[in-house]
């Protein structure tokens, strides 16, 4: 009885350990193979770099404001949060890859869902021209909005409303132009 109880204790402790250590035993996201590493780097590769895909979003994100300064005059726009840069994840991990978040562009708007809808219809343009064509509805009722743009390699553009309109962009894993190869 006592050796039962202390092997159930000792099974329950060590879940325990390492659920709070955040060990995980499952194995569910292995390191990229070396094979797969090269096949990543190609897919990048073929690509534009990581400066050519922020200019590109960069002017995604403008079309959008000036969409929605359109439909609404006087909107003041700001840059929230800067740029957050980082090494890429996942397939393209052992890649010179890197990702960029642009800064938020938000302005307080009251935006009807017309002017809503002419302002979700020029991001859906603007973001297929970059192949993001992936479109994601989070929220979509009257007065609020969420809908993500995706494309290749994680390229996003996302343009939300409730309130205050945010326009994000992030460049999903690239490479930049000292990293790339000629092909």
């Amino acid at each position: 009885m006592h050796r039962s109880l202390g092997a159930g204790i000792s099974v329950v402790t060590t879940g325990l350990l390492l659920l709070a250590t955040g060990c995980d035993v499952s194995d569910r996201d292995p390191a990229p193979s070396p094979t797969s590493s090269v096949e990543a780097r190609d897919q990048l590769n073929a690509l534009p770099s990581l400066e050519e895909t922020q200019a590109q979003i960069v002017a995604v994100i403008d079309e959008i404001k000036a969409t929605a300064s359109a439909q609404q005059a006087g909107l003041s726009w700001q840059s929230l949060h800067g740029e957050t840069r980082g090494n890429c994840e996942g397939p393209f991990a052992n890649t010179d890859g890197k990702r960029l978040f642009l800064p938020d562009a938000v302005a307080s708007a009251q935006l009807s869902d017309t002017q809503w809808a002419a302002v979700l219809e020029t991001a859906r343009q603007s973001a297929a021209r970059l192949g993001a064509t992936d479109e994601q509805v989070m929220q979509d009722s009257p007065g609020h909005h969420d809908v993500w743009f995706t494309g290749p390699a994680g390229l996003s553009v996302k343009v939300a409303y409730k309130g205050n309109l945010v326009i994000s962009g992030f460049t999903g894993c690239r490479l930049p132009e000292e990293k790339r190869t000629a092909t």
